[in-house]
């Protein structure tokens, strides 16, 4: 599928709120006007816009803004668009292009639209007239907030940045999706992507409508407004809604989905020290690697010669918007922990307290941010400050059947738990990997039993092309798989994680693994 996304409950992610439209809001006192932008000299837009995006700018196709229109009447010819998905703060289109390849396979591509908070030295509209307005501190008071609103969900440069770097460094890591391109536009959406959107929200349940304004009112976006596309290669179908059409439906779907990612995390916390932090089934996307296979359904092949890749799919971790990193030419320079020039990509969470407060009695995933920070925190999941007012996520899913947090008194940090906070998000936690791949293997074996797919000695729902497989060995085999997954799943329980000789992160997990002969080297190396 920013790939990267959601198209049904749980979110993406926990995200902030939406601001009151409501007008009874307090005047800026004439002693802080100096914090709105002074109207002479009135800066040179393509100025304003080019210097602020500048540090994308040099990570980017052409090396300069494109008018979105342009941009979009040059792919209209050759793609067709549709939108596939919303995250907490992009839009995800498919791009699949209209003639085939000579091989017979139709191309397609992932595109993440991320619109961009304003400049913060761009004129305001009452700067930019020649007309003179009665209540000018007034007015421009009305248009900052004007604009601090409509930037509420949009993303600084910055933590694009962040995330195309983590792009960059994880391409080659097998099991990361694929970075091709980056693009920065400029101006109202297009014709193209408004009838895309439009059809994408038309399908969508009441309640569950796009979280992003409408693209083709003139009221949504400015003509000045500035967007990061993200393009990538297309990784499939994502978990969550293969879950939604009936598909993991067997324990050697869920061995493989499962371990497959295991085994990418694992090989990216080697290389770069990496944590995903937002790795829920919406972020995990899944393909087949054989030809024409259904991704619903497949078959399964050789059960009891493989310990692996007994269906064919393959995984895909996807969206690292809240993911962290170090930034590294190749693994043999990987600098080491304690180096002053260890150059990281991530991002502050604690500067989106929202994150942490999402109601887990509506849906166990907004628990697992909580479980993560503990981790980061105190390197105990179940161990956490005391929640703050929950203020309601946009969507609401499934109760939580999990452990649920202490109530405990509001004690104020000492300063050397306030400094400790400052670069907590930098520093690398692994076992916050460990945290979401207990919340992956509890979804996929809750599945199981949604689906009645738990096997048991005396059953025998597989697929085999082989004739000569002896039934009742595999169904033994897939037995096993399942109590093997049960086990693991106890090995990730949070209350587990919190004890002493734990599992530090999803790289021992995969060595255990290995060490149990649940999975080959083979199966992992990559």
């Amino acid at each position: 599928m920013d790939k990267g996304a959601k198209t049904a409950p749980p979110p993406s992610t926990p995200v902030r709120p939406k601001k009151s439209k409501s007008k009874a809001k307090s005047r800026i006192a004439p002693t802080q006007m100096t914090q709105i932008p002074t109207p002479e000299p009135t800066p040179e837009p393509d100025d304003v816009y080019s210097a602020y995006v500048s540090p994308l700018l040099s990570l980017s196709y052409g090396k300069k803004i494109v008018p979105f229109e342009q941009w979009s009447s040059e792919l209209q010819p050759h793609f067709q668009i549709t939108k596939i998905a919303e995250a907490s703060f992009s839009e995800v289109y498919r791009l699949s292009a209209t003639t085939t390849s000579p091989d017979g396979i139709t191309q397609e591509s992932v595109l993440k639209l991320i619109g961009l908070k304003t400049p913060p030295d761009a004129p305001l509209p009452s700067q930019t007239q020649a007309r003179a307005v009665r209540d000018r501190n007034g007015q421009l008071e009305k248009e900052l907030e004007e604009r601090e609103e409509k930037d509420a969900f949009k993303s600084h440069v910055a933590d694009v940045l962040s995330e195309v770097r983590l792009l960059q460094n994880l391409t080659s890591i097998p099991g990361f999706t694929i970075f091709r391109d980056l693009t920065i536009l400029q101006g109202r959406s297009s014709s193209l992507f408004n009838a895309a959107w439009t059809k994408w929200n038309k399908a969508r349940p009441r309640g569950k409508k796009s979280y992003f304004p409408d693209p083709s009112k003139k009221a949504s976006y400015d003509s000045t407004q500035l967007w990061a596309v993200v393009e990538m290669q297309d990784a499939g179908t994502d978990v969550e809604k293969l879950m939604e059409n009936g598909g993991l439906a067997s324990v050697w779907a869920v061995w493989d989905v499962f371990w497959g990612v295991c085994a990418s995390v694992a090989k990216a916390e080697e290389v770069c020290g990496f944590e995903h932090r937002d790795l829920h089934l919406g972020n995990i996307c899944v393909r087949s690697s054989r030809p024409d296979a259904d991704v619903q359904s497949p078959e399964v092949e050789e059960p009891l010669k493989r310990k692996m890749g007994f269906t064919g799919l393959e995984t895909t971790v996807i969206d690292y918007t809240l993911s962290r990193a170090e930034i590294v030419a190749s693994s043999s320079q990987r600098p080491t922990p304690s180096s002053s020039t260890l150059d990281v990509a991530y991002l502050d969470l604690d500067k989106d307290p929202a994150l942490f407060q999402g109601d887990a009695q509506e849906e166990y995933q907004y628990e697992i941010y909580r479980y993560m920070r503990g981790v980061a925190l105190y390197d105990n999941p179940l161990q956490q400050e005391p929640t703050p007012t929950v203020q309601a996520p946009r969507r609401s899913p499934r109760k939580n059947t999990h452990i649920r947090f202490e109530e405990t008194a509001t004690i104020p940090d000492s300063e050397d738990e306030a400094e400790a906070k400052v670069d907590v998000w930098r520093s690398f936690h692994p076992r916050t990997n460990l945290v979401w791949a207990h919340f992956l293997l509890h979804k996929l074996l809750a599945h199981l039993e949604t689906m009645n797919a738990i096997p048991t000695a005396s059953s025998s729902k597989h697929s085999s092309e082989s004739a000569n497989e002896d039934d009742e060995k595999i169904s033994k085999k897939a037995t096993k798989l399942y109590k093997i997954l049960v086990h693991v799943s106890e090995l990730l329980c949070p209350m587990a994680l919190g004890g002493e000789g734990s599992l530090g992160g999803v790289k021992e997990l995969v060595v255990l693994a290995i060490e149990e002969r649940w999975l080959r080297v083979g199966d992992v190396r990559g």
